[in-house]
């Protein structure tokens, strides 16, 4: 199972997906999509510990990433 974990104010929420599923990759793409136009910054779990941060212009849904963590975008107040 795949994961998209998304940071909020309140700890973060965890969504499971069957990568080998069509209809849980569709859900897990429109999900992707949906958290980037909210200003979410995804990082791609890349082993051992560590995550990548991709360029804001190479920012896509990648069905073989195994866990994304969703890190909401800072707010200047």
């Amino acid at each position: 199972m795949a994961r998209h974990i998304v940071m909020d104010p309140s700890g973060h929420s965890t969504f499971e997906f069957n990568p080998l599923s069509k209809a849980d990759l569709a859900r897990a793409e429109r999900r992707f999509k949906k958290l980037l136009d909210k200003g979410f910054v995804p990082a791609y779990q890349r082993g051992e510990g560590t995550h990548l941060v991709p360029a804001q212009g190479d920012r896509s849904f990648d069905p073989s990433v195994e866990e994304t963590i969703f890190i909401p975008a800072l707010r200047g107040g």
